[in-house]
């Protein structure tokens, strides 16, 4: 089999997330409510596992270089209309510890706040830019100036 299994992915969330202490919560725009999310919820591949994943990649990928090669696909039964498919490279640790690291980043007095992740993706991806930038902008080794 390639990639990593998505059921061993999501049965280890699950465990994470239901750890003494920890809840998931999720702000509701329509409602404007907080809505808690159960730890299976958030951990099922059509819950909130694409985004902890999703954000997770981004993470790795700062670090590596390299991504997980994600198979999101829309679901309109999804919990935010997308579902996670498969994670066709990477392993499962290096998506594990990611993932984690993402949710840790999003988890704010032993309160994981899902929209937040959102947040996490969108500041790994702005210091990969800047970076990509900054390298762009690097002479070349040996290079007169």
């Amino acid at each position: 089999m390639n990639g990593v299994d998505l059921a061993d992915v999501s049965r280890v969330m699950r465990a994470h997330l239901g750890r003494e202490g920890c809840r998931v919560e999720m702000h509701d725009p329509v409602t404007r409510k907080d809505l808690d999310v159960s730890p299976a919820i958030a951990a099922a591949p059509d819950g909130l596992l694409p985004v902890l994943v999703v954000a997770g990649e981004a993470l790795w990928r700062e670090a590596t270089g390299k991504g997980f090669e994600l198979d999101v696909e829309i679901d309109t039964n999804a919990l935010l209309g997308y579902r996670l498919a498969a994670i066709r490279s990477g392993t499962f640790t290096a998506v594990m510890l990611s993932s984690i690291a993402a949710a840790a980043q999003a988890t704010r007095h032993d309160v994981l706040h899902a929209n937040s992740l959102s947040l996490v993706w969108e500041e790994t991806a702005a210091r990969c830019s800047e970076t990509a930038a900054r390298m762009a902008r690097r002479p070349e080794p040996g290079a007169r100036i």
